[in-house]
């Protein structure tokens, strides 16, 4: 597990330096969903390829979609997203990251996050340890998790901001899966999604707020997140950091009065 612990990082690490390489000359074109594509999502791609490709494991980016049978609920891959912020990328507000989380069973077995304007690796092997640049995340137990709840930088986000206000949250807007790194370090209480997102998105980032104590949920199924080729978009879900967890139960109980709506 080390060793293909070491390859993600170096693979995150690369891509994160193509990405930055790319930051003031890039070009860009329109996907068929109509998202960006850029040269450095191109690029970053191609450095975690490299390196991953050396552990004989399929991977699943987004810029190379691995077909749905090798994604099987038994099956192990790497789900990829490279740039994952594209958007973030192009307004240069540095809230743009690399995504890599191995995939076991359907669950995320280990991931790395990596923030390249601010040099920040977050990863996690499980244990239920999460590190920074190599240092642990500890539990600081005089201090309260911000009353603060993350949303995505677009759109107005109303049924969000009704559950801000339910349990007196402020909230505040954040690109990328940066919001996950948030809520494992309890920078902030809750980070709910209530439209759909794509596995890639989402599996790295839950993956460090598990193992940070905290806790991820599928809005439909109650349960974690599952990550295989059935489909490749998840459920809306909510993330919740560790000091809030005994708010679990009232804030599902919240969402579902608010969705309802």
């Amino acid at each position: 597990m080390n060793e293909l612990l070491n390859l993600a990082k170096i693979a995150a690490l690369n891509a994160g330096e193509e990405i930055l390489k790319h930051y003031n000359d890039y070009k860009v074109v329109k996907k068929p969903d109509n998202s960006p594509l850029t040269s450095a999502d191109l690029a970053a791609n191609e450095a975690i390829f490299k390196i991953l490709g050396k552990t004989g494991i399929e991977i699943c980016s987004e810029e190379n979609i691995l077909e749905a049978d090798k994604m099987g609920e038994n099956d192990t891959f790497w789900l990829v997203d490279p740039l994952d912020g594209t958007r973030d990328f192009i307004a240069k507000n540095g809230e743009f990251c690399v995504c890599i989380a191995l995939i076991k069973n359907s669950r995320p077995i280990l991931s790395v996050i990596f923030i390249p304007t601010k040099n920040e690796l977050f990863y996690s092997a499980g244990e239920n340890k999460v590190f920074i640049n190599d240092e642990l995340i500890k539990p600081n137990l005089d201090c309260k998790t911000p009353n603060l709840l993350l949303l995505g930088r677009s759109g107005m986000g109303k049924r969000r901001i009704a559950l801000a206000k339910s349990f007196n949250l402020s909230f505040k807007r954040v690109g990328s899966a940066i919001k996950f790194c948030q809520i494992a370090k309890s920078q902030a209480m809750l980070y709910p999604r209530f439209g759909d997102s794509y596995l890639w998105d989402v599996a790295a980032g839950d993956f460090l707020v598990v193992q940070s104590g905290g806790e991820i949920i599928d809005l439909k199924t109650k349960k974690r997140p599952l990550y295989n080729g059935k489909k490749l978009l998840n459920s809306p879900f909510v993330a919740i950091d560790k000091n809030s967890i005994h708010l679990k139960e009232q804030t599902l109980n919240k969402i579902d009065e608010i969705l309802k709506i």
